[in-house]
């Protein structure tokens, strides 16, 4: 496939176990610009719980933190959290998470001509047809890709 493969680290089977107290906080109806001032209670749109926004199904959603710089691959970092869902079939197009030769890893997951393939996330590499890898599971598809500004 070529390219550098990044690892990843589980983080959690189920977030929700711990029966967390929800948390809502506002999303204001603006956009918001470098240098906007603070928005005032009038200008709230919604309150949002992130929990219930980044996991649509709480028993069948993991967190995976991704390890090493390998190749930027849509914005994903050494450090990021990731959102896979295991329910959610692939859709064409999306990030998923796999398991190929016993590593996990990021792909792009294509369809064409009803085949499956998968490539690099950045398409630099041409998709190749699952049916090549005996030992590729997928694992879910990536709904959501956390990262920490403070680095950068």
């Amino acid at each position: 496939m070529g390219g550098t493969m990044q690892r990843i680290l589980l983080l959690a089977s189920n977030p929700l176990q711990d029966n967390q107290d929800e948390v809502s906080l506002p999303l204001y109806r603006m956009s918001v610009s470098a240098g906007i001032p603070l928005p005032t209670d009038e200008d709230i749109e919604e309150e949002i719980d992130l929990n219930s926004f980044l996991i649509k199904h709480p028993n069948s959603t993991f967190f995976a933190r991704v390890i090493g710089d390998a190749e930027n691959f849509d914005g994903i970092r050494d450090g990021d959290i990731l959102v896979i869902d295991t329910y959610q079939k692939p859709d064409d197009g999306k990030l998923i998470l796999i398991q190929m030769n016993k590593n996990l890893t990021i792909r792009r997951y294509r369809m064409f001509d009803d085949q499956e393939y998968i490539q690099t996330p950045n398409g630099q590499y041409l998709p190749i047809n699952s049916s090549f890898f005996d030992t590729l599971d997928y694992v879910g598809q990536i709904t959501f890709i956390i990262h920490s500004l403070k680095a950068y």
